[in-house]
């Protein structure tokens, strides 16, 4: 399990895929300051994963 945390002024998401590219793995929706999100991961492998609102914050995750 992965737990995201804000712990910024402003909210953001942590939404899989790619801009234009979702994967409908797992969407947060909208994370104010000092909230948070967790997600079990069922099967290994590397995810792309962004903000919505911050479309240039991008990153990847891997699961072994």
């Amino acid at each position: 399990m992965i737990k995201w945390i804000n712990s910024h002024s402003a909210p953001h998401t942590v939404t899989s895929g790619t801009l234009g590219n979702l994967s409908d793995i797992w969407d947060s929706g909208t994370i104010s300051n000092g909230n948070s999100y967790s997600y079990e991961f069922s099967n290994s492998g590397t995810f792309q994963y962004f903000c919505k609102i911050h479309t240039s914050m991008r990153a990847t995750v891997t699961v072994n």
